[in-house]
């Protein structure tokens, strides 16, 4: 006949205090996981947004910088990830010396909210007054690029 021992429910109660501290850890990682490949990927369509926008742009005349297809630009991120908007600005760098040109940057940011995955983590790492939402934002400057003259 077996005779339980006194102390048989001490491991169950054990088990019931680490295993929630536990499970917000692995989910909290995995969380984080999820949150950085989305941020590449944010960021990878951003940098394609800024170089299509950097060889599409027309030259710079008169000294100032020309303004971007600003609604080819969020076409293109839309088709890329559809929930993510984009902006762009021209910034004027320096003057090129050879050409007494100005030079010009395209600067792109982009902005994305994702849904996070796992309650207990999305409590702890989501937007404040946004319980299960993440936003995301991503900045890139490219060149934009001139013709040579002849």
């Amino acid at each position: 006949m077996y005779k339980p021992d006194r102390g048989s429910g001490q491991v169950v109660v054990e088990m019931a205090l680490i295993l929630p501290v536990f499970l917000a850890i692995v989910f909290s990682i995995m969380e984080i996981g999820y949150i950085s490949f989305q941020v590449i990927v944010l960021n990878h369509a951003t940098y394609e947004v800024a170089r299509i926008g950097g060889m599409t742009s027309p030259g710079t005349s008169a000294g100032a910088c020309p303004s971007p297809n600003s609604g080819k630009l969020s076409a293109t991120m839309a088709l890329m990830l559809p929930q993510a908007t984009v902006s762009c600005a021209a910034v004027p760098t320096l003057t090129d010396p050879q050409a007494m040109q100005l030079n010009c940057d395209l600067h792109c940011t982009s902005v994305e909210k994702i849904r996070l995955v796992f309650p207990i983590s999305s409590l702890m790492l989501s937007d404040a007054g946004n319980p299960g939402w993440k936003t995301l934002t991503a900045s890139v400057a490219m060149p934009i690029e001139r013709p040579l003259q002849q």
